[in-house]
């Protein structure tokens, strides 16, 4: 166990992870860039040569991967300080609608995967909890690198993804609640889902009010790197209040970003939090992909269910990020950028995967599917985004629908 180890013994194991994600991430972040692919991909690569599939030298301990979430919520809080309050105020409803269809379209698709497989309908819906959430790390890092995250497409993948985060949770409480009692309790799902929406609405409506006033007092301070400090310490409690009520850091992180982004006089902290997010999201995608053991995951008699469940992973983005946009109004290459957009997974699919195996209603089969389904979709997603947002950009989308504004 981790908490037997010295204090010496841990830092060697973190600074060991950060050796080995500096030097061979980087290394294969450049080789990537050289080659014109999205560099996230060598990071990805990098954890799974030096990770559980073959030199098994990556630490893969509690520290290890607490640092390296640090990682990724730099980086959301970096896609939030460069996507625009108001725009993106002005693409939530649409966010909203598009979230409701994706969402419901990735649970369903695994529930008939588990169906095909024989298995009993709660089993089946935490199958349908797993490939619901979409993890937005890959693509915000992925955008980013291809200047492309404040287009309308990078917007709304962004809007969508937080929202999405609200519903895999609602999905997952509801999913202990039928384990624990067997059957749903509506009460606490409601209970859930009215906490986490207010939560993140209060905090960005709070912080935008205040935002001037809160840059404006870091700035007059004379310690050094006052502001940065300020910045991080602001969304350090945010995500500390998030964690004690229930919900994800990670939407905390996102929101605080989104409420300071238009605050006079932010822009002196913004090259400071990228470069952060740069360097210390290396580490996250690590960890990942180090996690992974390939030879124990591709056992013959489970190689189908996997193929399968990677499909159903693809094919639920597909149907209900891209359909529901371009049913809504967006074009159709707008909409394949959504729908790209919306299939990595990582943290709640782990979380669905651990809750089913922990109550031994899932075998292994359930976590190391989900993990196999985090890696292939972060590894594949970068170049299809950058295939994708080739050509013109999307300059404005005639919806179908009245949402107080007809054009996006």
């Amino acid at each position: 166990m981790e908490v037997s180890m010295s204090v010496d013994v841990i830092v060697g194991m973190m600074l060991t992870a950060i050796a080995l994600a500096l030097v061979f991430g980087k290394l294969l972040e450049e080789v990537m860039a050289r080659l014109g692919v999205p560099p996230v991909l060598g990071d990805l690569i990098a954890g799974l040569i030096v990770g559980s599939s073959f030199l098994s030298i990556y630490p893969l301990t509690e520290s290890v991967e607490a640092l390296s979430w640090f990682g990724i919520l730099m980086l959301l809080l970096y896609a939030g300080l460069e996507t625009r309050y108001r725009e993106f105020m002005r693409l939530a409803p649409i966010a909203g609608l598009i979230t409701i269809g994706e969402a419901l379209a990735a649970f369903a698709m695994g529930y008939i995967t588990g169906m095909i497989f024989g298995y009993t309908p709660l089993q089946c819906f935490f199958l349908g909890a797993i490939l619901e959430a979409t993890s937005i790390s890959v693509s915000v890092r992925t955008l980013i690198e291809i200047d492309k995250l404040t287009t309308i497409e990078g917007r709304s993948i962004l809007g969508i993804a937080v929202f999405d985060d609200i519903t895999a949770l609602i999905t997952i409480v509801a999913g202990t609640s039928l384990i624990t009692i067997g059957k749903l309790e509506a009460i606490s799902v409601f209970k859930t889902a009215g906490i986490a929406f207010s939560y993140w609405l209060a905090l960005v409506l709070i912080i935008h009010r205040f935002s001037n006033y809160f840059v404006k007092l870091a700035l007059r301070l004379k310690t050094s790197e006052a502001l940065l400090a300020s910045i991080i310490a602001l969304f350090s409690v945010a995500g500390v209040a998030a964690f004690y009520i229930g919900l994800s850091p990670l939407i905390a992180a996102y929101a605080v970003g989104l409420a300071l982004s238009e605050a006079r006089g932010i822009s002196r902290a913004i090259d400071k939090v990228r470069a952060l997010a740069m360097i210390f999201s290396t580490l996250f995608f690590m960890t990942t992909a180090a996690q992974l053991n390939l030879q124990e995951a591709l056992k013959p008699e489970l190689v189908s269910f996997y193929i399968t469940f990677v499909v159903a992973a693809f094919t639920g983005k597909l149907l209900g990020g891209g359909l529901t946009s371009f049913i809504l109004g967006y074009p159709l290459r707008s909409s394949l950028r959504i729908a790209i957009g919306l299939f990595p997974r990582a943290e709640f699919a782990v979380v669905a995967a651990y809750i089913a195996t922990r109550y031994h209603l899932l075998g292994p089969e359930a976590y190391l599917g989900a993990i196999m389904i985090v890696l292939i979709t972060n590894i594949i997603t970068p170049p299809l985004l950058k295939i994708v947002f080739e050509g013109p950009e999307t300059r404005i989308v005639k919806l179908r629908v009245y949402l107080g504004r007809r054009y996006l």
